[in-house]
């Protein structure tokens, strides 16, 4: 009787082992169920794919160095230490070296840790439930000589049975699949966790990084046990101890000790709330207002005012402050602080859009992010609008000139209201042509925050503008500090 699957196959003249297979197959359903939770508790998707890029290498390191240390004996050469080709990976390495990537990714881009783990809890088990499938394919981790044959044959089918006849160098004989008994066991508490997020309603974020360790601890030691009989010397060992059953006791012992303690420090944040608020913030609409958003005209609106000013005030001389101020209002609302004279005040408006039309495409540039940012909610379905105190001709040939104007549904320009910003009048006759149900205004001045609250919608405040103290002032309901983070607000 032989072992009828092999540890590996042949594609393309390549030798292609199935525990790889095996892993990468867990990390990929990983992936995907974290994405789809993710969405519900407000991860965006690139966080997690950027997370799976950096923690997935760390994780292996971390399994390959664990193993190291207990097998010493068997490193040669430097070479010998990164040799995972040849076999050798300790789960309870990858699992602590995941955590400490994950929580630096995650102080890094300043995101919840808990929240983070609430889909990395389910996303190790996953990937322990396939990975065991290698180990299997390996002809591994098997427990001690099954006694009663007939009924082990009876009870499993036969590609399960025939692969653990396996000859060592003790005996052949039918072996107990401890590799299944630990990848049932973990999809019974994959099924607990998953109820548990939908049913268990005092579930707090983070809650389930602590049961992951205390299922993890509890499962392993009766399949170590089983595994400490089978006469192979495959057990990491600490002492006379077999090393996974000292840390799963640990784990088992952190993870109590951290459900409770979460529960005395740090923030609390129940989930199935957070699941609600989420899905009551989905946004079908976003409104951006132009200069100092999507576009860097500062340059541009500087010059634009100095050389207006130069011919028309030429003993004026404009201070930081009061070119700061221009940016937001009209020009009409601009200039007439400076003219009681209607008519001087559009000639000075002609003769600033003048110069400015002229200078535009020499000193203006996108801020970095906006075309793919664009380009990103359009994709997913977002109504995306403008809406800005210029003229609407104005408006479009900058989004045109930057490759954005395709993608923007209406675009709102002076000439289009009859009350410009902070004024809602803009930004509701946009939701009004969009049939916008719940929508986001995105601006960099005072007056783009009162607009969006005046309309009675959420706003966001860029804070890489020279403005940010007064943004932070204006109180919008979010700030970034840069246009990808709006994927964040937006949980895509």
């Amino acid at each position: 009787m032989m072992n009828y699957i092999n540890p590996s196959f042949s594609l393309f003249g390549l030798e292609i082992r199935w525990y790889a297979v095996c892993i990468l197959l867990g990390v990929l359903l990983a992936v995907i169920a974290g994405v789809r939770e993710g969405k519900k508790i407000g991860i965006p998707s690139d966080y997690i794919y950027t997370g799976v890029v950096i923690v997935l290498p760390c994780a292996i390191l971390g399994a390959r160095l664990w193993w190291d240390i207990f097998n010493a004996d068997k490193i040669h050469s430097f070479i010998d230490v990164f040799a995972i080709w040849d076999g050798g990976l300790a789960i309870q390495g990858g699992v602590l070296a995941a955590l400490l990537t994950i929580y630096i990714y995650c102080r890094v881009r300043k995101f919840s840790f808990y929240r983070i783990l609430d889909v990395v809890a389910p996303g190790f088990l996953i990937g322990q439930i396939c990975g065991r499938w290698g180990n299997f394919c390996n002809h591994e981790l098997y427990g001690p000589v099954v006694k009663n044959v007939e009924l082990f044959k009876s009870l499993l089918p036969s590609f399960i049975t025939e692969n653990m006849y396996i000859t060592d160098r003790i005996t052949t004989a039918y072996r107990h699949p401890t590799f299944l008994y630990e990848s049932l066991l973990n999809l019974v508490g994959l099924i607990l966790m998953l109820v548990a997020r939908r049913k268990v309603k005092k579930l707090e974020s983070g809650d389930l990084i602590g049961a992951y360790f205390i299922w993890y601890g509890i499962v392993r030691i009766p399949v170590e046990l089983l595994r400490s009989h089978s006469g192979a010397n495959e057990i990491l060992m600490a002492g006379p101890i077999p090393m996974s059953i000292l840390i799963s006791v640990i784990f088992i012992i952190c993870g109590i000790a951290f459900l409770v303690m979460k529960r005395f420090i740090g923030p609390r944040t129940n989930y199935y709330e957070l699941m609600l608020q989420i899905k009551e913030n989905k946004y079908d609409t976003i409104l951006f207002d132009l200069d100092g958003t999507l576009l860097n005209t500062k340059d541009l609106i500087y010059r634009s005012f100095v050389h207006t000013f130069e011919h028309f005030r030429p003993d004026k001389i404009l201070t930081d402050e009061e070119l700061d101020s221009f940016f937001g209002p009209s020009l009409y609302q601009t200039f007439s602080k400076y003219s009681q004279n209607d008519e001087e005040i559009r000639e000075m408006i002609d003769y600033y859009r003048e110069y400015n039309v002229s200078m535009h495409d020499e000193l203006v540039t996108a801020f970095p992010g906006a075309k793919s940012l664009i380009r990103t909610l359009a994709r997913k379905g977002y109504k995306l609008g403008v809406v800005s105190s210029k003229k609407t001709d104005l408006v479009e040939h900058g989004l045109e000139l930057f490759g954005m104007l395709d993608k923007i549904r209406i675009v709102i320009g002076e000439e289009d209201v009859k009350k410009n910003k902070p004024d809602p009048e803009g930004i509701l006759r946009a939701m009004d042509v969009l049939q916008s149900k719940k929508a986001l205004y995105v601006g960099d001045g005072v007056g783009d925050i009162e607009a969006g609250k005046n309309a009675k919608i959420d706003t966001i405040g860029v804070l890489y503008s020279d403005r940010k103290d007064k943004i932070l002032a204006a109180e919008p309901t979010y700030t970034i500090h840069s246009l990808n983070e709006i994927l964040t607000i937006l949980v895509e």
